[in-house]
């Protein structure tokens, strides 16, 4: 901004204007005698002539200083137009920080009358908050010598501050280098932005935080927007997504990669009436594409398998023009697995059900059948006593099953503190209780001397090697040298354990009958069936999962089975 304008030279006083033209008057016509009346007939025209020439030239010169008062005037119309009354505030700067000039805006933009604001410090006018914004814009201005803009806050006569936009350029006097500073109030500018700002906050508060994996696909099939929780969901991070829209596609499992290949073809037919007819192609019902849900599975990237129920709906701008689809993959693996483990409970349920009415029916027909006996032998004593025996008998058999079954039921409900124990005092309290048998056997046994440590309810867990030892004595046969090894292994990370012996081994059609409600694959061999059944309630319980191996009739059992937090103990 320069104040320095090229206006037209202000007249002489009129005094002085006077006085010139009378000594040009005298310098014209000096040799002009003073008494006309001896000049002759045509001197006299010429001095008339002379004069009326004269006249012409002064009204001339007149007009042209009418003009030139008039250019005068609009220019400083004009100065005042665009500088006093420019939508902007101009000031100039000394270099010591002094307001040399301004224009009627800033006085405006900052309440103030301009006689007050010349001659006033530049940094009184500065926020404190700003005033290393303004020193440091003006010694890059000093230094670089380019032109230089920042944003920062002034004062209002009143202490509010308003928000402006300044830029400063450089220029210079014979003093030294002036500051031309102009001031542009952005204050309705800031607020807009803030307002902007506050929203997105609330926009990236809302989906990023998400739990759900959600998405917007624009309608040209690129990402426009994905929520962080597809790499809690996946395991992929969400670089990956935007970078390959095809991510998800590839990763959904192999055997429901046409339920959502199907899906997706769905979804296109809608997008094409979607994209010519926008919002009025849309009528929301169960019966919409949009309105389904799909379930189905994807492989993580650690390999493990999720299920998600995939949703999408598609979404409008402001005119109804389609603009994509906005899609949630809620992850269900838990709930999935809760479902199955239901329904095997249920089925479970079911064949418990069935099995304990067939077996608790059994006693009660003997009872029923001796108590028909009782009644024709009652003049009998010895057939009495034996009727009454047998009765006696099945009775015992129906308190038994009843207590085991108790005792089933309240496997993983009731317990003790779980707590760390090595495996060896397990197996050893365990063989305790089985001594007996094992003993009669004359059976070897041979423990595992790797430092294992057990988590859990301990006397479930001997109970468990209990059932396992108790099992594997029975169906030993005729097995010579009969050997039982308890021992450990490495399995994919995990510590598996097993109880292995070298007797009659499983018949590949029994294995799916091992762990049922009072099975006994063999009914000479003393029990009510319930031991293994328990033993794998009671690894259920522990967070683990139990299998039985063997190569066939003859050739020995493996029994082996997981315990969650089953560790290698550390040496003391």
């Amino acid at each position: 901004m320069n104040t320095k304008t090229n206006l037209p030279p202000e007249p002489s006083p009129a005094g002085s204007l006077r006085e010139k033209a009378e000594a040009h008057f005298r310098m014209r016509n000096e040799a002009v005698p003073e008494n006309v009346e001896t000049l002759s007939p045509e001197e006299l025209r010429t001095v008339l002539h002379e004069l009326r020439v004269h006249q012409i030239e002064l009204e001339m010169q007149n007009e042209e200083l009418r003009h030139a008062q008039e250019a005068l005037d609009a220019a400083r119309a004009r100065y005042f137009e665009l500088f006093d009354l420019a939508p902007v505030g101009y000031v100039t700067v000394s270099e010591a920080g002094m307001i040399l000039e301004s224009n009627l805006t800033a006085a405006s933009l900052l309440g103030l009358p301009r006689g007050e604001l010349v001659k006033r410090r530049i940094g009184s006018v500065v926020l404190p908050e700003d005033q290393d914004i303004y020193y440091l814009t003006r010694r890059a201005l000093l230094e670089a010598g380019h032109p230089q803009t920042c944003a920062l806050r002034l004062l209002k006569a009143d202490g509010a501050p308003i928000w402006v936009r300044m830029h400063a350029s450089l220029a210079a006097d014979g003093s030294g280098p002036i500051l031309r500073i102009s001031f542009s109030d952005i204050s309705e500018m800031r607020r807009s932005y803030e307002q902007l700002r506050r929203s997105e906050e609330i926009f990236r508060t809302v989906a990023d935080y998400t739990y759900d994996w959600e998405y917007w696909q624009g309608a040209d099939g690129r990402l426009i927007y994905l929520s962080p929780s597809c790499e809690r969901i996946t395991g992929y991070p969400r670089e990956n997504f935007l970078e390959n829209n095809s991510l998800l596609k590839a990763i959904v499992h192999p055997e429901d990669a046409e339920l959502f290949a199907a899906h997706l073809s769905a979804m296109q037919k809608e997008d094409s009436a979607l994209l010519r007819e926008g919002r009025a192609a849309f009528t929301p019902s169960a019966s919409a594409p949009s309105c389904a849900e799909v379930d189905f599975r994807i492989i993580k990237k650690d390999g493990s398998v999720a299920h998600l129920v995939h949703g999408c709906q598609p979404v409008f701008d402001a005119s109804g023009a389609y603009s994509g689809r906005r899609v949630s993959n809620r992850d269900a693996t838990v709930r999935r697995q809760a479902e199955n483990a239901l329904q095997k409970k249920n089925a479970e349920m079911e064949a418990f059900t069935n099995t304990v009415s067939h077996d608790l029916k059994s006693p009660l027909v003997t009872i029923k059948t001796f108590l028909g006996y009782l009644e024709k032998d009652i003049s009998d004593p010895a057939a009495t006593a034996k009727d009454l025996g047998y009765i006696h008998d099945a009775a015992d058999k129906m308190g038994r099953l009843l207590d085991e079954l108790l005792a089933l039921s309240r496997i993983g409900h009731k317990g003790n503190v779980p707590v760390d124990v090595p495996l060896q005092d397990v197996v050893q309290e365990a063989l305790r209780l089985v001594a007996g048998q094992i003993a009669e056997r004359g059976v070897c046994v041979g423990i595992t001397r790797e430092p294992i440590l057990l988590h859990g309810d301990r006397p479930r867990l001997v109970e468990a090697f209990q059932n396992l030892l108790d099992n594997a004595v029975k169906f030993l046969g005729d097995q010579p040298a009969p050997r039982i090894e308890v021992g450990a292994e490495h399995e994919g990370g995990k510590i598996v354990l097993f109880v292995r012996d070298n007797g009659k081994g499983i018949d590949p059609r029994h294995k799916a009958r091992l762990f049922g409600l009072f099975e006994k694959l063999d009914p000479h061999t003393p029990g009510s069936g319930m031991g293994l059944a328990t033993v794998r309630r009671i690894v259920e319980a522990h967070g683990g999962q139990i299998e039985a191996l063997s190569d066939g009739p003859g050739k020995g059992s493996t029994f082996r089975f997981t315990l969650a937090e089953t560790q290698w103990s550390q040496p003391s």
